[in-house]
């Protein structure tokens, strides 16, 4: 799964140390899906015996409890109550995976809205947005994605295009909406047409976005080594224009072909890459507030228990 990096303007977890978290989630990730695995296997084995027996055994009980967090609202811990001995044996491990993935998507978005003295409200549309779900799911662990961000230039913030950030490359992403029917067709250098059905309407040309998007990078990553790629994407409808020399379509037709061609780079993470990221993140405007004053009858974990 990708790493959510910074999330429109909430704050982010990665603003604290973009050297060591990625590392971290990772490594959670790991550890989590090893424990709920274990715990998945045992109850099999054991039918109807004691579920997490064999980590009381190994005194790792506590541990295993730690990893995620149950109401991210409340607590900066990473805690999370593991399943139940009834839903862990009536799951074939398909569906643990896809219980496992739902987990690890709001945890994401509790590092991507939270630290342990700031938080952001997250806006009700980001937790049912099925292209940042297929964003973070669909692409490595070494890949840092920027949704939706908003970059200051100079002294005003920018709305910007969506950036994925590779081991080797920058992305950015220019996001169409639509359905099956909806078509995008070329109506010069500054407007495209966009039909669904019957209905024709005028929108502004795409590389306009990413060309916005591209001059504040620009000025953001002065000496961080970073190739910019920029692409037009339409998920769920289709792109009908001539191919660009500058940019690159991909539609329902072709998303699948996009997301294979990066899903096969095995290129870990790079001193580069996080270079990047520190820069973007030290660019990207914050709309957050303390802790305390959100949620005052909460008590707010210390930092070294968050660390």
């Amino acid at each position: 799964m990708a790493q959510l990096v910074k999330l429109a303007d909430y704050v982010s977890r990665y603003e604290i140390d973009i050297y060591r978290y990625p590392s971290r989630y990772v490594r959670l990730k790991k550890e989590r899906w090893q424990r709920i695995k274990a715990d998945w296997e045992a109850t099999r084995r054991e039918g109807e015996g004691p579920l997490f027996q064999h980590y009381e055994e190994k005194g790792a009980w506590q541990k295993a409890r730690t990893l995620f967090s149950k109401s991210w609202k409340k607590r900066t811990q990473e805690e999370m109550d593991l399943p139940s001995n009834w839903e862990l044996r009536h799951q074939s491990v398909e569906a643990l995976r896809e219980q496992f993935v739902r987990e690890l998507l709001s945890f994401q978005l509790n590092w991507a809205s939270s630290t342990v003295s700031e938080i952001s409200t997250v806006h009700p549309s980001h937790r049912k947005d099925s292209l940042l779900k297929w964003f973070l799911t669909d692409f490595p662990d070494t890949f840092f994605l920027f949704y939706e961000p908003v970059l200051i230039a100079g002294q005003a913030p920018v709305e910007c295009d969506t950036l994925l950030l590779t081991p080797n490359e920058l992305w950015v992403l220019h996001v169409l909406p639509g359905d099956g029917t909806t078509i995008y067709s070329s109506q010069g250098t500054r407007y495209w047409e966009k039909r669904e059905g019957e209905t024709r309407e005028t929108v502004l040309h795409p590389s306009l976005s990413i060309r916005r998007t591209v001059t504040v990078l620009q000025n953001i990553l002065k000496g961080s080594g970073m190739k910019l790629k920029t692409a037009v994407i339409c998920p769920e409808g289709y792109i009908d224009t001539g191919k660009s020399s500058r940019l690159e379509f991909y539609d329902r037709r072709s998303m699948s072909k996009f997301q294979e061609s990066l899903s096969k780079m095995t290129t870990p993470i790079k001193a580069d890459q996080l270079k990047a990221a520190e820069q973007l993140l030290d660019a990207g405007l914050t709309v957050s507030e303390n802790r305390m004053d959100a949620e005052p009858e909460n008590a707010v974990d210390s930092e070294e228990e968050f660390r």
